[in-house]
C-alpha cells in the first residue's frame, strides 16, 4: 500500500482541531505517526481538516516518526545542531541484503531492538535490527509494515492482504494474525505493544472515516482475540505502559478535544488542557506523555505525578514519542529536551537528521538525508515531480 494512501487513511481516521496548520508540520514523516511510515514521512498534501496518523492530530497517532516525508515541513531545518547535543554519538545502521531504503520507525525501551521499513514499489518491507544486527522480516502480504517492538524484541504491525488491513504480532520467527472482532472493521493507525506483550489499536467500521464508529482495542499477551475497551464514545488509544494504562484522546465531530490517560477498566485521569484549546496524547512512558495543543500548535509533556503541562512553542509540531525521562521526539524529527527541540548532527554539509524514537537508555533512532535546495526543489515541481527525501542512511544517536 502506498505511503499517500495509508497516511489518507490515517487522516480520514484521525482528524485534527479546525486549523490553519499545514499537514506537513504536524507529521515529520508519518508516522511514528502516523502515517503510516511515520510522522515525517508521511504527509503527502492532506488537507488538515480531516486528520492525521500516528501515530496522527489532532494528529498523529502515533505516532509514528521519522522516515522521510514526501512533503517538506513548513520550516526548512538546519543542519546545524544545536550545541546540547553535539555530544550525541551518531552510528550508521547496516541495510539487509537487497533493500536499498529502510528507515528505523520504533525501538525497544531498553534500545536492544529497533524496527522499521523499507519499500518495494509502493509496498513497505519490515527490518528488525537486533543490538544493530540487520534482518529483513519475512513477507506474507502484499505490504507489512513493522510499527513496534518490545524488549523481548516481539514486533507489532499492519500486514496489507487486498487492500485490507489487518494487525499482526511476529515472534520467534512467525507470525501471528491478531483477529478483529466480529464483522468488517478497518484498524488504526498503528499497533502498540508493552514490555508483557499486550497490544492496542483502534477500529471502525469499514467505509467509516472521522473516527465514526471508532472502538479501542486490547489484545492481551498472547491472546489473538480482541478485547473492546470500556472507553468513552470517540476514544482512541495510541500507546501503552507496561502497567497496562493506556494514552490517546477523546475525539468529537472528527477533532481530537481531550487527551487522556486510561486503565483497562476504563478508569481515566484527564490531562491539563489550557482554556479554549484542543488537545491529544501520542505516547506514553513511565510518568510522562507526549501529544499536542492546538492551537496554535506546540509539543505538549505531561507529568502524570504532577499533572504538569509544558509546551514549546513556536513551529506547530507536535510530540510523538517519550522516553522514561521525559526526553521527547517531535513532529518534525527533532529531540526535545528541556524544553528545546534540537536536531541532531548528521554530518555535515546538506545532510539533516530525522529521528522518530527514543529508548529510555537515549538511544535515539532515525535516518539522516541530503536536503535539496530551494531552486532544486521547485525545478522538480515545475517538471511535474513530487517532492520526495529519501533516507541515504539509517541511524542511531546515542544521547
Amino acid at each position: 500500500m502506498s505511503d499517500e494512501r495509508r497516511l489518507r487513511d490515517g487522516l480520514e481516521a484521525i482528524a485534527v482541531p479546525a486549523s490553519g496548520v499545514r499537514v506537513e508540520a504536524l507529521l515529520p514523516a508519518a508516522r511514528k505517526q502516523k502515517f503510516r511510515r511515520n510522522a515525517a514521512r508521511a504527509t503527502a498534501g492532506a488537507a488538515v481538516a480531516v486528520g492525521v496518523l500516528v501515530a496522527v492530530p489532532v494528529v498523529l497517532l502515533r505516532p509514528t516518526a521519522a522516515t522521510p516525508a514526501p512533503v517538506l515541513p513548513a520550516q526548512r531545518p538546519s543542519s546545524s545542531p544545536s550545541p546540547s547535543v553535539t555530544a550525541c554519538r551518531m552510528v550508521k545502521l547496516p541495510l539487509p541484503e537487497g533493500l536499498g531504503d529502510a528507515g528505523p520507525e520504533a525501538v525497544d525501551p531498553t534500545g536492544t531492538y529497533i524496527v522499521g521499513n523499507g519499500t518495494e514499489g509502493q509496498d513497505f518491507r519490515p527490518v528488525l535490527w537486533t543490538r544493530g544486527k540487520a534482518s529483513a522480516l519475512p513477507v506474507n502480504a502484499d505490504s507489512v509494515q513493522a510499527t513496534a517492538v518490545n524488549s523481548s524484541g516481539v514486533v507489532v504491525g499492519l500486514a496489507t492482504r487486498n487492500n485490507r488491513d489487518t494487525v499482526f504480532r511476529f515472534a520467534g520467527g512467525a507470525y501471528t494474525e491478531l483477529k478483529l472482532p466480529a464483522g468488517e472493521w478497518h484498524p488504526y493507525p498503528e499497533p502498540a505493544i508493552n514490555a508483557a506483550g499486550d497490544v492496542v489499536i483502534n477500529a471502525e467500521p469499514q467505509g467509516n472515516s472521522g473516527g465514526e464508529g471508532v472502538i479501542a482495542l486490547l489484545w492481551p499477551a498472547g491472546s489473538t482475540d480482541a478485547v473492546r475497551l470500556p472507553l468513552p464514545e470517540g476514544a482512541h488509544v495510541v500507546d501503552i505502559l507496561d502497567d497496562g494504562r493506556m494514552a490517546g484522546g477523546i475525539y468529537k465531530d472528527g477533532t481530537a478535544r481531550e487527551p487522556w490517560v486510561w486503565d483497562r477498566q476504563g478508569k481515566g485521569q484527564k490531562l491539563t488542557v489550557p482554556a479554549g484549546r484542543n488537545a491529544t496524547a501520542y505516547s506514553i512512558s513511565g510518568d510522562w506523555v507526549t501529544g499536542g495543543v492546538w492551537e496554535p500548535g506546540n509539543a505538549a509533556l505531561w507529568n502524570l505525578r504532577t499533572g504538569k503541562l509544558t509546551q514549546t512553542t513556536g513551529d506547530q509540531n507536535p510530540g510523538q514519542a517519550v522516553n522514561a525521562s521525559g526526553w521527547v521526539i517531535d513532529g518534525n524529527g527533532r529531540l526535545i529536551r528541556d524544553g528545546k527541540a534540537s536536531r541532531l548532527p548528521a554530518g555535515g554539509g546538506r545532510k539533516v537528521a530525522y529521528v522518530s524514537d527514543v529508548s529510555d537508555t537515549g538511544l535515539v533512532v532515525g535516518h539522516v538525508t541530503e536536503e535539496q535546495t530551494e531552486a532544486e526543489e521547485q525545478d522538480i515541481l515545475d517538471g511535474g515531480g513530487q517532492l520526495e527525501r529519501q533516507p541515504q542512511f539509517p541511524a542511531t544517536w546515542q544521547c
